[in-house]
């Protein structure tokens, strides 16, 4: 019976059943009774059994702030140093808004998240995956192609992605599709896209944060263009494997909805190479810039 018990204490805190990380609660309001609102917000934490709220010893420190602006109520809340959660207050249930509030930072504590000191990196990371916020995008961009006989191509395009984010980094998956919207003259790249997954770190903490990434995976170009035989238009795919970095300034990261400012470059680890009809044969390397919306 001792070795069992002994066994389990070993394998406890592998399974999750650590002890709750004992954290401080501090609020702050013009528009409420401060007492009150540290209540509720003590008694959601306290629903989570990651975290236990104390008055002294912290491991962690929850603030959450609760303002009115132009009639309308926000809870802003912040764990250690990691970037702020806002959400909006839906007529009088505060409760809903605290405990979305909570839900979100309590999920990506840092202190949390590192877990014992004898882990290895490797297991941190995929214990901080299991804890993370997945959000998903819309991007608009314009992808401009050049090949080896300095010829320019560019087409606007659209890309879906889900991420998952955790503390100051994040991995996506995303999938993109580029079309020519103008009539093609000769040869051109008429068609663009790819299913790419990627790492982003963040610099920055605030509502504003830098971003530098990379993205790897398929992708496809398409062409038309007169064939080298007899001049009849003709069409080509290619399709292999590319990677390169992405760059970029996320706003609004305070918010439910973010706005996403970037640029890319994809470097296809192929050419393009018509060996029938001789449409197209060359390297198309691709940089791109656009918008996105994430939610």
């Amino acid at each position: 019976m001792r070795w069992g018990l002994a066994l389990l204490a070993l394998l406890a805190p592998s399974l999750g059943w650590a002890s709750p990380t004992d954290t401080c609660v501090q609020v702050r309001t013009d528009v409420a009774d401060a007492e009150q609102l540290k209540k509720l917000v003590t008694v959601e934490l306290d629903r989570h059994s990651t975290h236990k709220a104390v008055e002294s010893n912290c491991l962690s420190y929850l603030r959450v702030e609760l303002i009115e602006v132009a009639g309308v109520r926000y809870v802003t809340g912040r764990i250690n140093t990691q970037v702020p959660h806002r959400e909006r207050v839906e007529g009088d249930d505060l409760a809903a808004a605290v405990e979305e509030t909570l839900a979100v930072l309590l999920h990506n504590d840092p202190v949390r998240l590192r877990g014992p000191r004898q882990q290895s990196w490797l297991r941190r990371q995929f214990a901080t995956l299991r804890s993370g916020r997945t959000g998903f995008g819309l991007e608009a961009y314009q992808l401009v192609a050049l090949d080896g006989d300095g010829g320019i191509e560019s087409l606007p395009g659209l890309a879906l992605h889900v991420r998952r984010e955790v503390a100051d980094w994040q991995i996506e998956a995303q999938l993109a599709v580029g079309l020519r919207i103008d009539e093609p003259r000769g040869r051109a790249l008429t068609g663009h896209g790819g299913l790419k997954v990627g790492v982003r770190w963040y610099f920055g903490q605030g509502d504003t944060a830098f971003y530098l990434g990379t993205l790897a995976g398929l992708e496809l170009q398409r062409f038309e263009g007169p064939s080298a035989i007899d001049g009849a238009p003709k069409s080509f795919s290619a399709i292999g494997f590319a990677l390169g970095p992405r760059v970029g300034v996320e706003l609004l990261r305070t918010a439910r909805a973010r706005l996403d400012l970037f640029g890319q470059v994809m470097l296809p680890a192929f050419t393009a190479t018509d060996e029938d009809e001789g449409v197209v044969d060359g390297w198309f390397p691709t940089a791109s810039l656009g918008v996105g919306a994430v939610f």
